[in-house]
């Protein structure tokens, strides 16, 4: 019964992610990782004193970088 649940579950997951662009997607990925490193390593945050970006303004600075090393 607990296996039929668990299958059940994950395939209802999977579709939902099927639903979702990718780009959202991603977007909560970076989000979560940047406020799991926060709360396990709360030091490091509080010493950067600069602002962390979010994951559009990252997006952004990587299409740069990405356009600018295929010009070279």
């Amino acid at each position: 019964m607990r296996a039929v649940f668990t299958i059940t579950l994950c395939a209802n997951l999977s579709l939902l992610a099927g639903c979702a662009s990718n780009e959202r997607i991603y977007g909560n990925i970076y989000e979560g990782l940047k406020t799991r490193e926060a709360i396990v390593h709360p030091s490091a945050e509080q010493k950067s004193p600069e602002k962390s970006m979010s994951y559009q303004e990252y997006e952004a600075e990587r299409k740069k970088l990405l356009e600018s090393n295929d010009k070279k």
